[in-house]
């Protein structure tokens, strides 16, 4: 199962001036959903048989960074790249955090709101 699909990181971008192949939304799609699934095994949490809202667009936004990598260089790279990537993690972050927590004890919990 991928968090993705093609037409949820083309419509991030919108107009690019770069055409983006289909392979390379495959990969880019692919990387996503490895890396979502390692950072949740690592965090000893089961993989999601259905789709979650927030991993879908964890994985649009760390797809969306596979890409900016690929097809630019340059001063502009590092801040586009960092920016969708950044976003990812967070989210990511967030989502382990929240799902850590849900089994705390009241008053273990962290607030994410």
């Amino acid at each position: 199962m991928t968090y993705c699909e093609v037409s949820d990181v083309n419509s991030l971008f919108g107009d690019i001036s770069d055409e983006v192949s289909n392979e390379l939304f495959t990969t880019a799609i692919n990387n996503s959903t490895a890396w979502i699934n390692s950072n949740l095994k690592r965090n000893f949490i089961p993989i999601p048989t259905t789709n979650p809202q927030a991993l879908k667009t964890v994985a649009i936004y760390h797809s969306a960074s596979d890409i900016l990598l690929s097809l630019y260089h340059g001063d502009e790279l590092p801040s586009n790249y960092d920016v969708w990537f950044n976003k990812a993690q967070t989210m990511l972050d967030d989502y382990i955090d929240a799902y850590l927590n849900a089994e705390a004890e009241e008053s273990d919990k962290v607030a994410h709101q």
